[in-house]
């Protein structure tokens, strides 16, 4: 296992990576988060979480393990629900682009990214019927959150929030 953590895991970018393009870079680390599902709604629910970003394959892509509730709050209360899941964002030097895969036991899900202002967002290729978008991201916090629509994009709403704060 040695060594395919040795290969896996890169200590920063690429330099095939632009800074202008470096959309994820800022995430690298562990962070807590405050997960709260349906938000607003009569089935609102919140866990504690944890978010952990690498550099991975020479640098030349992230990767992220995203674990609700975390392995703390799980060793205290088992959940039958808990989600353990990974997303790889691998970027393409050609036309400066990034591709990315989320899997967990509950979905697998492609996704493209781009920046809209000083936000990430990340549209899901097959129906272009959810997102996921980082706001708010400082070196020591940032949030995200899943939308979904269900009539074409006429209307979005919170699937998913998610407050993080990077672990001291």
């Amino acid at each position: 296992m040695n060594d395919f953590t040795h290969a896996l895991i890169s200590s920063g970018p690429n330099t095939i990576i632009p800074d202008e393009h470096n959309l994820f870079g800022k995430l690298i680390g562990t962070w807590n988060f405050e997960w709260i599902g349906y938000p607003g709604t009569d089935r609102e629910r919140h866990a504690k979480g944890e978010w952990i970003f690498s550099w991975v394959l020479n640098g030349t892509a992230v990767q992220d393990i995203f674990i609700v509730p975390s392995r703390k709050e799980n060793a205290i209360n088992p959940q039958p629900d808990a989600e353990f899941g990974t997303t790889l964002r691998f970027f393409h030097p050609a036309d400066h682009t990034w591709s990315i895969f989320y899997g967990s036991t509950v979905a697998a899900v492609r996704l493209s990214a781009e920046r809209n202002g000083e936000e990430i967002v990340l549209t899901e290729m097959t129906k272009g019927d959810m997102k996921w978008i980082f706001s708010d991201m400082t070196d020591e916090t940032f949030h995200w959150k899943h939308i979904k629509t269900a009539d074409n994009g006429e209307t979005w709403y919170t699937h998913i929030e998610i407050f993080a704060t990077r672990h001291a």
